[in-house]
């Protein structure tokens, strides 16, 4: 349908610019959150045409009455006051309806609608660049942003150009410029990307000690060149006492025993390690003892959504556990997917999110909608191409060649020499039955 992918290309178009590269001005401070609502207001215009996906709308209406019991727990029992619940509720809806609303609108683009917003993500990586003079190679300034866009603008360039094997290392490329101005845990998801991109030949078999060695491998690879930080946060972090105490391993600690004092449905949105809590504190702060950690204080908020996995204490054990089904129903579909370059990208953003939202919480902000976005497109992937029929496999060397290969004269020939025979041996069984 023409509307939907014309919708999808402005959307993306303006969403890069203005809800990641230059989110922190004071003009794009909202937009996300308008953005969100102009894309969920025009999917329910559409879901009753017959272009959109009808099966993810049933799933997308029990997820609204899991948010919905949740929003109810959080103003009713919640430790927060309830307009930090409504500020928390605006987070959480975001990134499932994304991927809900780009699963189902499952727009179809034209290649002039491809390149258009692929040239505008490039653009607005440079723009970045030129607006931030201080990053480069061996810069010591590192901005999480840059990261994601070239994250996106790499995967969206992988899938949405042609099969060539030159698209991957384009690709690569878009990916690696978020190395000049790098966090720690984007070096490590640099040595995913090129693992899944160049030597992932199948389908991970999770069953397979093959499958389980190789990742094995890359996840130590990544916990090498992550050391320092990963050390600093995750191992010597946790020993810290008294002042000395660090903001991110203190808030893991804390959501680990908010989970069993509010078990099972934990403290209510808006209550602990979110946005909501910069803006509302929480007195879950000071019954923690966290008040007095820097960053965490009332007059020092700038480390308190910090990190995405805490903030599910918020929720408590029953929320994670939908956390988890949400997911495992998402990966299982991601193994089903029949072309290999919707397969890695499926499975690069998914990764990616995994080890952003260690020490981030964009999952829950606009800086997260672009790796929805992908997992929506990724997840129709199978519908578009054709299982069995049109989708491409590109694990041998030359892609490129296999294509030119496959639109030759030659084997169309051979069709046609089928076909004839096919004629004449039904003309033989037709003369045979008139004897």
């Amino acid at each position: 349908m023409r509307q939907i992918a014309t919708f999808f290309t402005i959307f993306w178009i303006v969403y890069f610019p203005t809800c990641i590269a230059f989110n922190e001005l004071p003009s794009f401070g909202l937009i996300d959150e308008f953005m969100t609502i102009i894309l969920v207001v025009f999917t329910m215009s559409k879901n009753h045409h017959s272009s959109v996906v009808k099966y993810p709308i049933q799933e997308s209406k029990i997820y609204i009455l899991i948010i919905s019991f949740f929003v109810i727990y959080g103003l009713i029992f919640g430790a927060n006051i309830q307009a930090a619940v409504w500020r928390d509720m605006v987070q959480w809806i975001r990134p499932f309806s994304v991927i809900y609303c780009t699963w189902i609108l499952n727009p179809q683009f034209s290649e002039w609608q491809k390149k258009t917003m692929l040239y505008c993500m490039i653009i607005t990586i440079f723009a970045w660049l030129i607006y931030h003079p201080e990053v480069g190679f061996g810069s010591e300034t590192e901005f999480v942003v840059l990261g994601q866009l070239a994250i996106c603008t790499g995967m969206a360039w992988y899938l949405m150009s042609s099969p060539k094997r030159k698209n991957k290392y384009i690709a690569l490329a878009l990916v690696l410029t978020g190395l000049l101005a790098p966090k720690f845990k984007y070096i490590g998801e640099v040595v995913l990307v090129v693992y899944v991109l160049f030597f992932l030949k199948k389908k991970f078999d999770f069953k397979s000690s093959k499958t389980i060695v190789g990742l094995g491998l890359v996840a130590s690879v990544m916990l090498y060149v992550t050391w320092f930080k990963f050390d600093t946060y995750y191992v010597s972090g946790f020993a810290r006492e008294g002042y000395d105490r660090l903001a991110r391993p203190e808030t893991y600690k804390a959501a680990w025993q908010i989970l069993w004092d509010y078990f099972p449905f934990g403290s209510g949105m808006g209550s602990f390690g979110c946005a909501a809590v910069a803006d509302f504190y929480s007195p879950l702060y000071y019954k923690y003892n966290l008040n007095t950690v820097w960053g965490m204080s009332p007059e020092v908020r700038s480390f308190i959504a910090d990190a995405f996995y805490p903030t599910l204490c918020q929720l408590g054990v029953v929320g994670i556990f939908f956390f988890c089904v949400f997911w495992k129903r998402r990966l299982a579909a991601f193994n089903k997917i029949q072309d290999m370059r919707y397969y890695r990208v499926a499975w690069i953003t998914f990764f990616c999110l995994a080890i952003e939202q260690t020490a981030d919480t964009s999952f829950l902000s606009g800086k997260g909608m672009g790796y929805c976005m992908l997992i929506g497109l990724c997840l129709n992937a199978n519908r578009n191409m054709g299982v069995g029929l049109n989708a491409v496999d590109d694990s041998a060397e030359s892609e490129d060649e296999k294509l030119e290969d496959n639109h030759k004269s030659p084997r169309r020939r051979r069709g046609l020499f089928r076909l004839g025979h096919n004629f004449k041996a039904n003309r033989w069984r037709k003369d045979r039955e008139n004897v």
